[in-house]
C-alpha cells in the first residue's frame, strides 16, 4: 500500500510540473518554427529604429486556435507590420498566421498594452495598438516605420543618408468600420454625435483633447451618457 501512493504521488508530480513545462517549451518551439529569423545587423546603415519600444518588452501572445505564450521578449517592428521575438542570442519574426493578439507589460501601469489583428479594411490583416474598447466605439492606432533616403553631396561625391521616419494613425472603429481619426477637438466632435454637449464637457474638465488620456476620458463620458445609441 506504501509504495502503490508512493508511485501515485511521483505521478501526481509529473503531470502538474514535468509536463506543463514541457508543453509550454513545446508551444515556444512551434513558434519559432513557424517563423523566420532574422539578422539583428539589418539596419546598421539606417539611423533611427523601426520599433515601436525603445527597449524590447515581455509579453505575451494569444494563438488564432487560443492558445497562451506567455514569457516572450518582444518587439513591434513598424516597417514588417509584425512582431519579433529574441530568444537566446536568435531574433525571429512572427508569422502573423499564428496569433491573432499580443498583450505587452507596461512599465507605466498594471494593465498591458494590447494589440489585436484587425478584420475590417484598410486595416485588415494588420496589427494595431487599442487604445480605447467601449460598448460599441474602439479607437486604436496604426504604428508604420519607413525608410526615408537623402542625397547629399560630400566633396564632390554624392552619398546617402538614410533614416527610419515613423508614423502613428490613430481609427475610430463604429459598426466595424474604421474611420481615420485625426487627435484634435474639431476633427474628433465631428465623428460623433451630440457635439455641443461634448463641448460643454470639455470646457467643464479643461480639456484640449490633444492626447490619448483626453480621448478616452471623452468617449467613456460619451458612451456613459448613451451618446452613441
Amino acid at each position: 500500500m506504501l509504495k502503490t501512493n508512493y508511485l501515485f504521488l511521483l505521478v501526481f508530480v509529473f503531470c502538474n510540473q514535468i509536463i506543463p513545462s514541457s508543453l509550454f517549451a513545446q508551444e515556444t518551439d512551434v513558434l519559432m518554427l513557424n517563423s523566420k529569423p532574422i539578422d539583428e545587423e539589418r539596419y546598421k546603415e539606417v539611423k533611427g529604429t523601426p520599433y515601436i519600444f525603445d527597449d524590447w518588452k515581455t509579453g505575451k501572445l494569444i494563438t488564432t486556435d487560443a492558445k497562451v505564450i506567455e514569457g516572450l521578449t518582444l518587439n513591434f517592428n513598424g516597417k514588417s507590420g509584425g512582431f519579433e521575438i529574441r530568444k537566446d542570442s536568435r531574433f525571429i519574426e512572427l508569422n502573423a498566421k499564428w496569433y491573432i493578439r499580443v498583450e505587452v507589460a507596461d512599465d507605466k501601469t498594471e494593465a498591458p498594452i494590447i494589440f489585436q489583428k484587425n478584420f475590417v479594411p484598410p486595416l485588415k490583416d494588420k496589427f494595431t495598438r487599442l487604445i480605447y474598447k467601449g460598448k460599441k466605439i474602439s479607437v486604436v492606432e496604426d504604428f508604420v516605420a519607413k525608410i526615408e533616403t537623402k542625397v547629399f553631396n560630400n566633396v564632390g561625391k554624392n552619398e546617402e543618408l538614410k533614416r527610419f521616419y515613423s508614423k502613428r494613425s490613430y481609427y475610430l472603429i463604429k459598426d466595424q468600420k474604421p474611420t481615420y481619426l485625426k487627435l484634435k477637438k474639431k476633427n474628433v466632435l465631428a465623428l460623433l454625435n451630440h457635439s455641443k454637449e461634448l463641448e460643454s464637457f470639455l470646457k467643464k474638465e479643461k480639456m484640449k483633447l490633444n492626447s490619448e488620456k483626453d480621448l478616452i476620458k471623452l468617449l467613456e463620458y460619451y458612451e456613459e451618457k448613451g451618446f452613441d445609441e
